[in-house]
């Protein structure tokens, strides 16, 4: 029986509310067709690939434990899934965010191992931060003048951290004053000073001036009975390009993701890293183009014969990387396929002259299936910095599997 307009307006609010298997049933039975199963683009990680990246840091670091940053919802794959995965490695010692939010998300996940917050907090969320036993940063007189406005509420201590600006010059107390900052920190009740760490520029000269400074404050420290807590230096790049950095702990980023900071890296042959995750997005439009016709506002791309083209639901705004539209490819089945548009919310793809490509089949854009969509090969296919190609939006849904 036809449902009447009142019922059909009723059996739409039934599926709005109780999710989509209504949904892709009414829409079969309105045109024939159902909805793909998937509308929207997600991220896949492989809790195996980032266990391997962190035991493998560890090697490259002389045995030496992991402090995962996990900074930008950790370089837009997932702040609390990551922090999760990490949670499990006896190579990792603990997490950093700069974020307090992140902070307390991952904390709410279960995550247990420490976790260091290397920047700013609200002070609405200040008490919440002890309670939850975040470590927080004191990179500035002003930052110890907060941190001890909350000391006289708490009932815990209070952990912080020392950031100390050795030459980075954007955040941290200045090395020179450090000492005599952390003199009135250790004097101060409800203060517990648990590490102690610094932030390496990338030139190597200049990074071995600013491990000498770390160590002399560090030397200048302990000669007034101070603690310094954990010590730690390194990012990525400083970790494999100056062992003096290592430190108590190293502190990676970029390469807990399977990516090395720069291109080309002789240690990437020594180290094999994996690439933990894969973006993907499902084909919600296929059309065949004429010749002549054109693609987006600007007519960016032009056809020069017949040509399907496939559409994705994913563009710069959710942080795939505009630069794909010169040169990257995505893979879709076992071909790869060129990326001749994007724009905010779509990416289009030419499948060519004949496709087998169906509406609804997953298009994969980053991954370890190809070398030329990891990270490393999107960048030299488009001629830009893998850094660029992890940085995506925080509402892409993200799966966990053990291993892919």
């Amino acid at each position: 029986m036809e449902l009447k307009r009142r019922q059909f307006v009723k059996h739409l609010g039934v599926v709005a509310v109780f999710g989509s298997v209504s949904g892709q049933g009414l829409a079969h039975s309105l045109t024939g067709t159902a909805y793909p199963p998937e509308s929207k683009p997600w991220i896949e990680l492989s809790k195996a690939a980032y266990l391997h990246n962190a035991s493998l840091i560890n090697q490259m670091a002389g045995s030496r434990p992991v402090m995962a940053v996990l900074k930008n919802n950790a370089y837009g794959l997932g702040v609390v899934q990551v922090a999760e995965i990490l949670n499990t490695s006896n190579s990792v010692l603990g997490m950093a965010v700069v974020k307090d939010e992140s902070a307390l998300a991952i904390r709410s996940a279960g995550v247990t191992k420490p976790v260091l917050l290397m920047n700013d907090f609200d002070t609405s969320l200040a008490q919440e931060l002890i309670r939850q036993d975040i470590t927080l940063s004191i990179y500035s007189r002003s930052s110890l003048k907060k941190i001890r406005q909350m000391v006289g509420s708490a009932t815990d201590t209070v952990k912080v951290a020392l950031y100390v600006d050795t030459g980075l010059g954007r955040m941290g107390i200045p090395y020179r004053e450090t000492v005599r900052l952390a003199g009135e920190i250790a004097n101060a009740p409800g203060l517990s000073i648990e590490q102690t760490f610094s932030t390496l520029t990338t030139p190597r000269d200049f990074a071995q001036e600013q491990i000498v400074r770390f160590e002399e404050v560090i030397k200048n420290l302990e000669k007034k009975g101070i603690s310094p807590g954990l010590k730690h230096l390194a990012p990525s790049y400083s970790l494999l390009d100056l062992p003096g950095s290592h430190q108590e702990a190293v502190r990676p980023g970029i390469l807990l993701h399977g990516s090395f900071p720069m291109a080309d890296m002789p240690e990437a042959k020594q180290y094999p890293l994996k690439i933990p995750y894969r973006l993907k997005a499902p084909v919600i439009r296929l059309e065949k183009l004429k010749a002549g016709d054109t693609i987006g506002f600007s007519r960016f791309y032009k056809v020069k014969k017949d040509e399907w083209i496939a559409t994705l639901p994913i563009g710069w705004a959710d942080g795939y990387d505009s630069g794909a539209e010169n040169g990257a490819k995505v893979l879709l089945g076992e071909e790869l396929y060129p990326v001749v548009n994007v724009n905010a919310s779509h990416t289009n793809v030419s499948l060519g002259e004949k496709t087998r490509v169906n509406v609804g089949d997953a298009a994969t854009l980053i991954g370890p299936d190809r070398a030329e969509i990891t990270p490393e090969g999107f960048g030299k296919l488009v001629n830009r910095h893998n850094y660029l190609q992890i940085n995506y939006k925080e509402s892409i849904p993200k799966r966990v599997y053990e291993t892919f």
